[in-house]
């Protein structure tokens, strides 16, 4: 027993420096719970393209103007009143004469509450075909399973760690240390 506690004690720095790595390493997008907030689907589309708004979060009753603010233009695109259950979901277009760019969807309440999302506007050259909806098929399904350099370091880092702790106690229990 006083050999395990002193492996552990010796290895205090290593595991100090796994958590140090994995928490740096780690991509972490954290939402702020209960905070309320503003999608747009899809997030890039043509001019004259329909995209659907989502609010969620906000204080049900509450009707909210949405609009389309940009540096190449800026457009009203309708009302929404928000549900019961503190949501919304409505359908707008983009203005047909809307340049290309990068533009912020808002949504603002009558009391000043504002969400935004992001949209990016392309010209027709750029637009994508339509989506096309999946349908069942008998072909094999092909997944994106790459890693990037952070995950793999921090697999590895784990690796190693469990390896070595393994090892300290396989050779503590024999007495060699």
């Amino acid at each position: 027993m006083r050999g395990t506690l002193k492996i552990l004690g010796r290895l205090w720095p290593a595991m100090g420096l796994v958590l140090a790595l994995m928490v740096v390493l780690l991509p972490s997008p954290l939402r702020a719970h209960g905070g309320a907030e503003l999608t747009v689907s899809p997030s890039t589309v043509a001019p004259g393209s329909t995209i659907q708004v989502e609010g969620e979060g906000v204080e049900p009753g509450e009707t909210f103007t949405v609009r389309l603010e940009g540096l190449k233009a800026q457009a009203a695109l309708g009302s929404v009143a928000v549900g019961d259950d503190g949501d919304f979901h409505e359908r707008f277009t983009v203005p047909a004469d809307t340049p290309p760019g990068t533009y912020r969807v808002v949504a603002v309440s009558p009391e000043g509450e504002t969400l935004t999302a992001e949209l990016r506007v392309l010209d027709q050259a750029q637009a994508a075909p339509p989506e096309v909806p999946a349908t069942p098929s008998a072909e094999w399904m092909s997944l994106d399973r790459s890693r990037s350099p952070g995950e793999w370091t921090i697999i590895g880092v784990i690796l190693l760690f469990s390896t070595g702790l393994g090892l300290a106690l396989v050779w503590e229990r024999r007495g060699n240390l």
